[in-house]
């Protein structure tokens, strides 16, 4: 992995461009898990899968390793409500649908776009979940041969029955609040429309880059 790759990991899934978030909606009748921990593997374990297979999973590929695990581990209908602010409550059931609907889209895109190779990369999680009531903080390390590892601090937070992620920090940059950030001068400027516009934009890029190797 290049130096280059590395900061488009950080930049892309964390931090300058748009937005991550999805549709969590709670799930009754499944089987607790043990930790905050074992989320964060979970996740880990899929990305190093798609890492190791990319060129035979090719883009779609990987899309389709990633669908669900994201859907699972991230509790983004929180994250989603989140990043827009008070503008939540000014919009419509239909258009806060819609809005997950498609955020769904980028953030799998997003993933399967960045984590496109493997270079003897490893994930290593650091010992002991800190937790303190419905909140937990877990560091994932992915760590780079002869290169500088990059560090994931997870906050998850306990919905009904298991973990979900809530926001990871890297080089102490929030992903939660740069697209709250990000949104709300979005919804300021452009409205609902000129969100919405932004995100298809964005995941046209991603795929087209994605399907022509070029990310």
């Amino acid at each position: 992995m290049t130096f280059e790759k590395r900061l488009r990991i950080i930049f892309r899934i964390i931090g300058s461009v748009l937005f991550a978030c999805l549709i969590f909606l709670p799930v009754s009748g499944r089987a607790e898990q043990k930790g905050a921990a074992e989320v964060v593997q979970r996740m880990n374990s899929t990305l190093m899968e798609n890492m190791k297979r990319a060129q035979v999973l090719g883009f779609s590929g990987r899309y389709k390793q990633l669908d669900p695990v994201i859907r699972d581990v991230f509790a983004l209908s929180y994250m989603g409500e989140k990043t827009l602010g008070s503008y939540w409550n000014t919009i419509s059931q239909e258009q806060r649908k819609q809005y997950l609907d498609l955020y769904a889209v980028w953030t799998i895109s997003s993933y399967a776009g960045s984590f496109d190779g493997y270079s003897g990369e490893k994930f290593e999680i650091e010992a002991g979940e800190h937790i303190k009531g419905d909140m937990a903080t877990v560091i994932s390390n992915l760590v780079i041969p002869h290169e500088e590892s990059v560090d994931f601090n997870y906050t998850l937070r306990r919905f009904q029955d298991k973990w979900r992620i809530v926001d990871i920090r890297t080089s102490g940059v929030s992903q939660l609040s740069l697209t709250r950030s990000q949104f709300v001068g979005l919804m300021k400027s452009k409205g609902f429309d000129g969100l919405m516009a932004a995100l298809k934009e964005k995941i046209a890029l991603i795929h087209a880059r994605g399907i022509q190797g070029k990310l």
